[in-house]
């Protein structure tokens, strides 16, 4: 299609940029999304979008109805931010989204409130400028993904589902189509405690922990041909007593693990209860489990969360990447890279049910989750064009093609 994409982007850009800078001035922290989901509920209806709903967890829908018989689509950005640390270690107050230096400033500029008001604006603007694609365009904002992905995956849980994503996490305008998932497990292992100077009276499970932590070296780890392998590491350790002079009842191990695709939770749950099976004797038992956190949403709901995200990956030869790609290509006038993620993100949440999803985004992985936490206003520009074309692109993907 021969639109000038540019043009188009530049008669909306200066909306973008302010709504970005109010959204950063909005603190949002997990579990305290509400101000912003209602700023973003008002947007979205000031725009004219046909439908705009908030679910029972705060997760914030805005729906633009395409003309008919295309693919779907949903743009997906996460409403929460991670806490702003020191603010005098900042070089703009972290709420203050201050436009200055070519940038926006400000705690979520980056991670992902930039790229947010570029998705809301992103099907209005193509309806202002009789754009619209066949499909339908699903604009979500969802709840606590910093500190679970809660909001995605309880979408996902309860069927929401298009043809296709794009997930707004930073890939400085290249195409992410893989992360590698992250998961906790605890090892929790019980024997009998007693007084340490009759270590024989109880079961000590550090005589467990020992000879398991070293079977854990010829670990099966997945693999996969784009993401490598699965890593896992043992990072923490908690007793049942506080004493240094007692023989715990229990200690509990956390296992930190960064899976591929073939490393379902299942079977990193399986895998790790075999190394404990070769490992157990008498007066010992072991319990594996995931570790999971409570969730207080902002609408009241309470539920829990699984501490990581599953991974995800979508192959370079899907036809929506090349579609994509050659997209881009096209509006940008260069060749776009396909990578992957070095974090885990709300992809794999939509991947696992279907959804063929990348990620595209004008923000720098390097500033997220600093206090130089900042969008680039060109990248921005550049990140428009990007979005505007793409759902157009695949949005008007006949909804019969494969």
């Amino acid at each position: 299609m021969n639109v000038n994409w540019n043009k188009i982007m530049e008669k909306y850009y200066d909306e973008i940029v302010q709504t970005a800078s109010e959204m950063i001035q909005i603190p949002s922290a997990s579990g305290e999304e509400g101000e912003l989901a209602r700023y973003t509920v008002e947007k979205m209806k000031s725009l004219g979008y046909d439908e705009v709903s908030v679910d029972e967890f705060g997760n914030v829908i805005g729906i633009m109805k395409g003309t008919g018989g295309g693919k779907s689509m949903m743009l997906n950005c996460h409403l929460d931010v991670v806490y702003e640390g020191d603010p005098k270690l900042w070089k703009y107050p972290p709420y203050s989204g201050k436009i200055a230096e070519g940038a926006i400033w400000g705690r979520g500029a980056s991670d992902t409130k930039g790229t947010f008001a570029i998705q809301v604006y992103t099907p209005y603007i193509l309806k202002q400028e009789n754009l619209l694609p066949k499909g339908d365009i699903y604009v979500a904002g969802v709840v606590h993904e910093e500190d679970s992905g809660y909001g995605s995956m309880m979408l996902a849980k309860k069927g929401f589902k298009t043809d296709y994503a794009i997930v707004g996490e930073a890939t400085e305008n290249d195409i992410a189509i893989s992360a590698r998932g992250r998961v906790a497990v605890h090892v929790i292992i019980t024997g009998k405690s007693c007084h340490a100077s009759i270590p024989h009276e109880g079961v000590n499970p550090f005589d467990f922990l020992g000879p398991f932590l070293v079977s854990l070296k010829d670990f099966e780890l997945g693999t996969d041909p784009e993401l490598g392998s699965s890593t896992m590491s043992a990072t923490q350790i908690y007793s049942s007593e506080k004493g240094t002079n007692i023989i715990p009842n229990s200690i509990t191990l956390t296992l930190d693990y960064r899976s591929v695709p073939a490393d379902t939770h299942e079977v990193i749950l399986e895998k790790i209860r075999k190394k404990v099976d070769e490992c157990l004797f008498d007066g010992i038992s072991v319990e594996v489990k995931l570790v999971t956190i409570p969730v207080h949403c902002y609408t009241g709901h309470v539920g829990e969360g699984i501490q990581g995200e599953p991974p995800h990956r979508i192959s370079k030869d899907n036809p929506m990447v090349q579609k994509a790609k050659s997209t881009l290509e096209e509006a940008f006038g260069h060749e776009v890279p396909l990578k992957s993620w070095a974090f885990a993100t709300d992809s794999g949440h939509f991947s696992q049910i279907g959804v063929d999803v990348i990620g595209f985004s004008p923000a720098e992985i390097k500033l997220c989750h600093t206090t130089e936490d900042r969008i680039d206003l060109e990248m921005l520009r550049k990140g428009v064009v990007g979005y505007l074309a793409l759902t157009k692109e695949l949005c008007d993907v006949e909804k019969e093609e494969v």
